[in-house]
């Protein structure tokens, strides 16, 4: 009587461990490709290609920068490309009056022209409202009860402006976060002490 071959029988086994080796590494880098922020998949096709992407985060960066020195708005506007999206930063100091949610009548028209920059990739991406404060506590006389109810209504009074210029309001989100985010210090260097909060108080436009 001829013995089975133990190896042939279990050669199967071989085959089936190599099937789910592979499964798991192709669920590891759709994990891990899920997790990527659409920024950094932009980045790393860019890399990888040499070419920019005519609808990139990065073109409209280098559009709205090219719009901020040829309309001079430097100390009002500044951009920053992040893993978490573009963002498009206001300073609040001179978008509006102290404790006040309204923008100021001679800034509307130009965060106005600011926004319609964005118009062009409102089915592409989504936006993202932010609104800060310094960390100021309110006291009697204020028309705000605290930073956060701010930070919230000056966030909506942009995110009013974006909808008017043309974004539809289902791509766009509303965050509030009075002074919980701090900019980082090596912003903040050698800055006074006034000239710190008024970096905080900003409104800031994600595009994720």
């Amino acid at each position: 009587m001829k013995r089975r071959s133990h190896i042939s029988d279990e050669g199967w086994l071989l085959s089936y461990a190599d099937l789910i080796t592979n499964l798991l590494i192709f669920f590891a880098m759709m994990l891990g490709a899920a997790e990527v922020s659409r920024s950094r998949m932009q980045q790393i096709a860019q890399e990888l290609s040499g070419v920019e992407q005519p609808e990139s985060l990065s073109s409209i960066q280098e559009k709205i920068d090219a719009q901020i020195e040829r309309e001079g708005l430097e100390e009002m506007i500044s951009t920053d490309l992040t893993d978490q999206g573009l963002k498009l930063s206001l300073n609040s100091g001179l978008m509006f009056d102290s404790g006040s949610a309204t923008i100021r009548g001679d800034q509307a028209s130009v965060l106005d022209s600011m926004l319609q920059t964005l118009v062009p990739y409102g089915q592409r991406y989504g936006f993202a409202i932010e609104g800060h404060t310094d960390s100021t506590p309110f006291g009697d006389g204020f028309s705000y009860r605290s930073n956060w109810d701010l930070s919230t209504d000056r966030a909506n009074a942009v995110r009013f402006r974006l909808e008017g210029v043309g974004v539809d309001q289902d791509r766009i989100r509303v965050e509030g976060y009075a002074d919980t985010i701090a900019l980082p210090e090596d912003e903040l260097e050698g800055l006074s002490e006034e000239e710190r909060l008024a970096r905080h108080r900003r409104v800031i436009v994600r595009v994720y």
